[in-house]
């Protein structure tokens, strides 16, 4: 058993926080009133605090019996426990709810969307699982067209996973419309870079569509969806299509002759993986970014948007960029691949080094506490900004604040993008939160608020175009061969 807490209405916490919060609060106001008052409220503070103790934690026992602050699901029972339709249609029109009030919804036609719900109403069926319900209601989320609009399974479904599931056994990229195998397997003699056909009958063009429909992302482009099945296909296989135990794999070998094997499932835990863990998944480790000097160039790897804790960003940046001077280094790659994004701040230090001038970053229509909070402050020129030639390397993970960056640093042409189209724009939604929904205690993570660069001219629907497009195939990856990496040397003129 374990406990699934809920997240607070009123502040981006669950809700055992968020009443520990307001208690110190009234309690800090509450002693400020000793203070005030000593010698009216003498010999009569301790009773007056002991009380106001008291009924809190009184509360706190009223709340957690009512089930305010969660409740406790069973870990083993979570994969086949059935809920009734009664509970499910609660759970959907939960998630309604909260979709039509507080997200912007910029990406989607609200009527539409609307529409979509009442429909999926009436598919709700008696006795439903939690992964069942999830593949039904699942694709509503993902029309939002939102890449921080993510519903994923239950606390106790994901734990239950980690010693249970067993998922496709080999590890499968997209390359463009196919499906590539990217390792052996000796007993059925599928080898790394063999294509496949089919699983289980479902032809890979028919996966590929039913993914797409099921992952989160900005606008009408289909970027980051394709990203996410490029690195993460055996979760999300799992997830919205099939989790057999069995697989029939229909596949091409090296010598294009049709062939078929027999696969069972296995577990492996890397794939455990919900449509927001999988955001992160890169970096539990660390690994925020780096830098390197190579002779007259200098790689910067930025892989997410996140302050690292033992040197933080700014103090990274500065040496960085004073390092570059100091050893009067002309030529700069960004590598910004599988960045999803996160701190804006981030990305704007970063190009406090590449502009010339004050430039305007998000336009001003953002709500009081986000310009008082600096969002809406433009980017100063930084003391030891770099004066040479720039290359951005971007692909389809890069939205949110990485997309962001990469629009900024487009229309303000600060050198030359490379590689492939991005997941979002220079407009996204954020400032998101989080629902647990009340029965099958799924979690829906949503957005409330539009996020937009004072930029003009770039598409609102689509990822950033790169100046100069660079695919890779099958053997590039197979040989670990960096063709972005490559044409970004070669435009700089480096050897």
């Amino acid at each position: 058993m374990i406990f699934s807490v809920n997240q607070s209405s009123i502040l981006p916490v669950n809700t055992i926080i968020s009443f520990a919060v307001i208690f110190i609060f009234y309690s800090l106001i509450l002693m400020f009133s000793f203070v005030v008052l000593r010698k009216k409220l003498q010999g009569k503070r301790i009773k007056i605090f002991g009380g106001w103790t008291v009924l809190c934690l009184l509360a706190a026992l009223i709340l957690y019996y009512t089930g305010f602050f969660g409740t406790y699901i069973d870990v083993q029972a979570a994969q086949d426990k059935n809920y009734s339709r009664e509970e499910l249609v609660q759970d959907l029109k939960q998630i309604e709810s909260t979709i039509m009030d507080e997200n912007p919804l910029i990406f989607a036609n609200k009527n539409e969307l609307q529409a979509d719900f009442a429909q999926t109403y009436g598919l709700i069926e008696e006795g439903m699982t939690e992964s069942e319900f999830y593949r039904l209601i699942n694709p509503l989320v993902a029309d939002i067209n939102c890449g921080h609009t993510n519903l994923y399974i239950s606390e106790a479904l994901e734990k239950n996973r980690e010693d249970k599931a067993e998922f496709f056994p080999l590890k499968v990229t997209l390359i463009n419309d196919e499906l590539f195998v990217l390792e052996d397997d000796p007993e059925s003699g599928i080898k790394a870079g063999n294509k496949i056909k089919s699983i289980n009958g479902l032809s890979s063009k028919k996966i590929i569509e039913k993914l797409i429909e099921n992952i989160s992302g900005d606008g009408d482009g289909e970027a980051k969806q394709r990203y996410i099945i490029s690195n993460y296909f055996n979760s999300r296989f799992y997830d919205f299509v099939d989790n057999s135990d069995k697989f029939k794999v229909e596949y091409f070998n090296e010598d294009g002759k049709l062939l078929t094997a027999n696969l069972n499932a296995e577990q492996n835990k890397s794939y455990n993986l919900t449509s927001w863990s999988l955001h992160f998944a890169g970096y539990r480790d660390g690994n925020y970014y780096d830098n390197q000097i190579v002779n007259d160039y200098a790689l910067l790897n930025l892989n997410v948007f996140m302050q690292e804790d033992e040197e933080k960003f700014d103090s990274f940046l500065e040496e960085f960029f004073l390092n570059l001077k100091k050893r009067n280094i002309s030529n700069l790659i960004i590598d910004l691949r599988g960045n999803f994004g996160a701190n804006p701040f981030m990305s704007k230090a970063l190009l406090s080094y590449l502009v010339d001038k004050e430039t305007e970053y998000f336009t001003d229509e953002l709500p009081f506490l986000q310009r008082l909070l600096g969002f809406t402050d433009p980017i100063e020129k930084a003391e030891n900004n770099f004066e040479g030639e720039v290359v951005l390397i971007t692909d389809g993970a890069n939205f949110s604040t990485s997309a962001h960056f990469t629009a900024f640093f487009k229309y303000n042409k600060l050198g030359t993008i490379v590689g492939s189209e991005t997941g979002g724009s220079y407009v996204c939604t954020d400032s998101s939160k989080d629902i647990v929904l009340n029965n099958t205690r799924m979690r829906l993570h949503y957005s409330t608020l539009v996020y937009e660069l004072a930029v003009e001219g770039l598409p609102k629907n689509k990822g950033i175009k790169p100046d100069i497009i660079v695919k890779e195939d099958i053997n590039d990856i197979l040989n670990q061969r960096d063709p972005q990496l490559k044409r970004s040397l070669e435009i700089l003129e480096i050897s």
